[in-house]
């Protein structure tokens, strides 16, 4: 085999709590992780040698701070591999946008090294390996529904999620997330996520239970500091059934029960905002990373 075409897909919080801050500046989380429809689609090709990047998306770095290079790189060198790598990404997860497109390129990068090599890693191995470049690879490894816990690298896999549809509306806006932890005020902190209630009506398939209580302890920083996000924020909720932010931001997620509702938002939406926001129709589904 020489080449192999991915699909990686965005992951979303149906809930997001926040614990304790950590003595080694990381903080212990507890979450249920999502993964959506929207994805990116990445070929990946053997070459002679080196490490090249090739994006549709000009804010796309191709050099060694991408996460795909680093991925690539961890697995050359732990495994001693010769040859090189092309990866083309045809990018459609927006970018810095709560929704661990990084991430899962990454975890891409490892399921195609894996396969093309025929390294034969299980995905416990890989997502081992994904957990030492960042606390969403391992999710985004194995995807559906999962309880993340620790740094967000202990994974369970939970009852799979009953479809919920949902638009997601990306503001054209760079939110630190190291910023928003750092504005995190536990003892202040908001209500906390009923986590352990959702995961009982995952199990009962009680959609409505759980779009109700959908929750992100980090959402309250966020907006505080973006006015702007909130704005969009109180916009969402009044078209949908619940709203939600996505991670530490910006993206606003809005939940609905059908698709047909969830498209006359989105048309709504797109002509109240301005043309730098970007709208998604998507859907919740069981998968991680996919061969096409």
């Amino acid at each position: 085999m020489d080449n192999i075409d991915l699909v990686a897909h965005a992951k979303i919080n149906l809930t997001l709590d926040v614990l304790a801050k950590r003595e080694d500046g990381y903080h212990e989380v507890e979450m249920i992780m999502q993964t959506i429809d929207l994805h990116d689609r990445i070929l990946f090709t053997k070459i002679d040698t080196g490490i090249e990047i090739v994006s549709n998306h000009p804010e796309i770095p191709t050099d060694k701070s991408n996460l795909i290079y680093k991925a690539a790189e961890l697995l050359f060198k732990d495994f001693k591999l010769e040859g090189g790598l092309r990866v083309n990404l045809d990018k459609r997860i927006p970018v810095a946008a709560g929704l661990a497109g990084g991430s899962s390129n990454a975890a891409a990068t490892l399921v195609a090294i894996n396969r093309l090599w025929d390294l034969r890693l299980t995905s416990e191995q890989l997502a081992k390996i994904g957990g030492r470049l960042g606390a969403d690879i391992p999710f985004c490894i194995k995807g559906g529904t999962q309880l993340a816990t620790g740094i967000g690298t202990d994974l369970k896999k939970l009852t799979k999620c009953p479809q919920l549809y949902l638009i997601l509306v990306n503001p054209p806006l760079l939110v630190s997330t190291a910023k928003v932890y750092g504005s995190l005020n536990l003892e202040q902190a908001d209500k906390h996520p009923s986590t352990d209630e959702v995961i009982r009506a995952l199990e009962e398939q009680d959609r409505g239970f759980i779009i109700e209580n959908l929750s992100n302890l980090l959402e309250s920083v966020t907006l505080k500091i973006h006015p702007e996000v909130a704005e969009l924020k109180n916009k969402v909720a009044k078209l949908s059934n619940k709203a939600l932010m996505s991670g530490s931001g910006p993206t606003i997620l809005g939940f609905v029960s059908a698709i047909e509702e969830a498209e006359s938002i989105k048309s709504k939406l797109e002509k109240e905002l301005p043309r730098e926001y970007r709208v998604v129709v998507t859907k919740t589904i069981d998968q991680g990373i996919v061969e096409i």
